[in-house]
């Protein structure tokens, strides 16, 4: 009996669309909005936002949109050379958010809101911005955890993820890029102007009001351990049977680790094989068969912490 790990060509078997990591970081990068607003009076307020919407809807802070202010804003990179125009939204919010869009009609890569739960709490986060005075232009990312899942009184979430003057309305991405947990509100200083927390304003909570979608994948995961029982049948969707097309196991190199949970049948000839390998950094069950019996195998998926 002889279990080869072999590189096999992914076939998607699982329920849903996967995409990599390197396609994610893309996407990401892409719904990144560099914002200046000019008040009437010619002062220059400079902030970071977000994209919500296919249409160019951009998410940010209200204290980055000063009241009858025009604002413009660049994608991917802070560039004032390089801006458009948008227009303000409006919205009715009792809290420090403001919706934008962008003038030129186009499809727009965005980002869904990350619905929040009580165990998420301690879960990382990925803050972005464009620090002011930036050199590069290119975003920064700041990496904190989620102290609390329950908004203050102003509606803000503790966070320890840092952020510094310009990445105010800033996106704060889940761990995974998946989607979206908030924006950047600011920080609340004590008395010896050590800084107490810093703020995010939940997106799930005001979703609905800002026509905002869901993350199409699950931002977190309560358990690390990757469940393949189908939730109506009980089968387990990581099991592979000698004949049937490989399985992608939904999990890339980056996510976690993926191995041999047990096989199963009978291995009667020195071509059978089962196992779990990297198919373009995806990884996937499969195996071969040369003689009559049939055989298989199911996989055991870790998520990273």
């Amino acid at each position: 009996m002889r279990f080869l790990l072999r590189h096999m060509a992914t076939t998607l078997l699982l329920a849903g669309c996967f995409v990599t990591q390197a396609a994610a970081e893309r996407r990401i990068e892409e719904t990144i909005a560099y914002i200046e607003c000019k008040t009437t009076s010619g002062q220059i307020s400079r902030g970071t936002g977000v994209v919500v919407s296919r249409q160019g809807h951009v998410l940010t802070a209200k204290h980055v949109v000063p009241d009858g202010s025009t604002c413009e804003a660049s994608l991917a990179v802070a560039d004032s050379n390089n801006t458009t125009r948008m227009v303000v939204q409006p919205t009715n919010l009792p809290v420090d958010a403001a919706l934008l869009r962008f003038v030129r009609q186009q499809d727009y890569a965005f980002v869904g809101y990350c619905a929040l739960e009580d165990w998420m709490v301690r879960q990382s986060i990925f803050v972005a911005g464009f620090p002011g005075q930036t050199e590069t232009g290119a975003a920064s990312f700041r990496e904190g955890i989620l102290s609390t899942v329950f908004p203050n009184a102003e509606g803000v979430l503790e966070t320890d993820g840092q952020t510094v003057a310009g990445m105010s309305g800033g996106p704060v991405y889940s761990r995974n890029l998946a989607g979206l947990v908030g924006i950047v509100i600011g920080a609340e200083f004590a008395v010896d102007g050590t800084v107490n927390y810093y703020g995010i304003l939940p997106a799930s909570f005001y979703a609905s009001s800002l026509g905002m979608s869901p993350a199409e994948q699950p931002c977190y995961f309560e358990t690390p351990e990757v469940d393949f029982r189908d939730a109506a049948t009980g089968i387990d969707r990581s099991a592979w049977r000698a004949g049937s097309a490989t399985i992608d196991l939904g999990l890339t190199s980056a996510q976690g680790t993926c191995f041999l949970r047990e096989v199963s049948g009978a291995f009667d000839d020195v071509a059978d094989s089962v196992g779990v390998s990297l198919s373009e950094g995806r990884y996937v069950i499969g195996g071969t068969n040369g003689g009559e019996a049939l055989h298989g195998g199911t996989a055991r998926c870790v998520r990273h912490p």
